[in-house]
């Protein structure tokens, strides 16, 4: 090659090298937990290190926004919201090959959210004292991947049959909420409610057995107990018709022997900076009054990393949900809908 050839050569090489999408750019760095996939930090032309992928189920946040509700006259209406929590995911792996195992543990601790303002009737908050919220004192789930599923069964010899489903469980313990306020049949005057989700427990099966961080489908079946305590109107005609509070209420139990059904989607993208968790439930159930009554529940929740501050991070969220409570005692059903839309700020824990 002539040094002619050889100088117009390197000049394409240089050409390419400057073009290069990486050129002038932060190169990840090596290492990092399987559970962020891969490495977790990038260095930056000034040699600082700065983080590049997060976990977004280990973290404290706190969250603002503005949310969109169906109103006790059926209107739409807005109300700030403030939503805020802990939560904790842990990753084991054990083995190799067809004898790799995953467990994937997810917590989650007086995670919920409040509207400061709550909710009013006729200008005078529903209950005296009791924003509009919906948070839970503590849930979790537990997710087991197995490279090569299978059931054995205790012949002689023994047998094992392939089973194509990742296997785990969740519960939850401890939910309040006040729902969309109820009106009463007949008068239509209304009833506000509090109901409170004393224990759940779901067995899951999981098809898609991605084995990843974040990302599974879930089908579930399970049991829970709820409380449903209406407000009672006062009888006293010395009592101020404005005030409202569960001091004397009517209420009515909920329980699902194992037919609480549910399905989870949860997606996750590999550096962690986008979220989609989307599930729905259906749930029929006994209650006090001596009848079969159906609760359906539907909900959405995405979030995007849109800059971290030292590593913290900040994310856009979005979440829409939707309930229907059956009737109960003299009450009407309650269809519940709600849209929000904030920022929430976050204390990565890992």
């Amino acid at each position: 090659m002539t040094a002619r050839r050889r100088f117009a050569a390197l000049l394409v090489m240089a050409a390419a090298t400057a073009l290069s999408p990486r050129a002038g750019r932060a190169e990840p760095a090596r290492g990092g937990s399987e559970g962020a996939g891969g490495g977790d930090t990038a260095v930056s032309e000034e040699g600082r290190r700065f983080r590049v992928r997060f976990d977004p189920a280990s973290r404290v946040w706190l969250g603002i926004g503005s949310a969109l509700h169906r109103g006790a006259g059926g209107a739409i209406e807005i109300e700030p919201e403030i939503d805020a929590g802990l939560a904790y995911r842990a990753r084991s792996v054990t083995g190799s090959g067809p004898g790799r195992v995953i467990w994937q543990s997810d917590h989650r601790v007086l995670a919920g959210r409040v509207s400061p303002t709550g909710q009013a009737l006729d200008g005078v908050p529903a209950l005296d004292g009791v924003p509009a919220l919906d948070a839970a004192l503590y849930g979790a789930s537990f997710l087991r991947h197995d490279e090569s599923p299978r059931v054995v069964l205790p012949m002689s010899p023994p047998i094992a049959v392939p089973f194509p489903f990742d296997i785990g469980v969740e519960a939850e313990v401890g939910r309040v909420s006040i729902p969309s306020i109820p009106q009463r049949r007949g008068d239509g005057s209304p009833a506000p409610l509090v109901r409170l989700g004393v224990a759940r427990a779901t067995a899951i099966l999981d098809p898609w057995r991605t084995g990843e961080a974040g990302r599974s489908f879930e089908i579930g079946l399970g049991v829970r107990y709820d409380v449903d305590a209406y407000y009672a109107e006062s009888t006293s005609s010395q009592a101020a018709p404005a005030r409202r509070t569960l001091g004397e209420p009517r209420v009515v139990h909920r329980i699902a022997p194992m037919t609480a059904g549910s399905l989870r989607l949860r997606l996750q993208s590999g550096d962690g900076l986008t979220v989609f968790d989307g599930r729905g439930d259906v749930v029929p159930h006994w209650t006090s009054e001596g009848r079969w009554r159906v609760l359906v529940r539907s909900a959405a929740h995405a979030e995007r990393i849109l800059a971290a501050i030292d590593d913290q991070p900040i994310a856009a969220v979005l979440e829409g949900e939707y309930r229907l409570l059956p009737p109960a005692l003299d009450v009407q059903a309650v269809h519940d809908l709600r849209v929000s839309l904030g920022l929430a700020f976050t204390l990565a824990l890992r």
